[in-house]
């Protein structure tokens, strides 16, 4: 129901501004693979094509109405073992482009979204806030991205305290901005 989710989307915008917010930690655009997953509600299910479409209207409402939306989480932060998030999504990269890329190429395609927000997980072992492949390559040079991306929660802490992709966090951190986040 486009025209709901449009609905949905000004009035998410309405009070955004109203508590002085200019950026919205939304939509959810993880396809919905595991009922264990907590958060399976908050997303917009199993189908990349319905993550898609639901996710572009979402988009374009609130921006039209000046709010800035960074959704998440990019990318294939729920489908490791038993819907737990912040692990190693090991899978092809076919796999990632079919399904679980979609929703967020149709975001920046075709909503013109002005900002992403990063996964905490890893992507065969290199963790997503600190994936050039993904930020640079994909994202901005093949997508056209020109927006900002922004860490889930404490992703960049944990890189480096769960993940360990440096010996300190400032070294962690500098790896995520050379990668490509903002």
């Amino acid at each position: 129901n486009k025209k709901l989710i449009r609905e949905i989307a000004k009035v998410t915008a309405d009070e955004a501004k109203a508590l002085g917010y200019t950026n919205i930690y939304a939509p959810i655009l993880d396809i919905a693979q595991d009922p264990r997953w907590g958060r399976v509600v908050e997303s917009y299910g199993e189908d990349p094509y319905l993550a898609s479409r639901m996710g572009v209207e979402f988009i374009k409402g609130v921006q039209k109405n000046r709010v800035i939306c960074s959704p998440k989480h990019f990318l294939a932060n729920f489908v490791g073992d038993g819907g737990r998030d912040s692990g190693n999504a090991g899978m092809s990269e076919r796999e990632l482009r079919e399904i679980h890329m979609q929703p967020f190429e149709a975001a920046v395609r075709e909503a013109h979204v002005k900002s992403l927000m990063a996964a905490y997980n890893s992507l065969d072992g290199i963790p997503c806030s600190a994936n050039r492949w993904l930020l640079t390559d994909v994202l901005r040079k093949e997508w056209g991205f020109d927006g900002y991306v922004v860490s889930d929660w404490s992703a960049v802490n944990h890189a480096h305290g769960a993940l360990h992709i440096a010996p300190t966090k400032a070294e962690a951190a500098a790896l995520c901005a050379k990668a490509g986040m903002d």
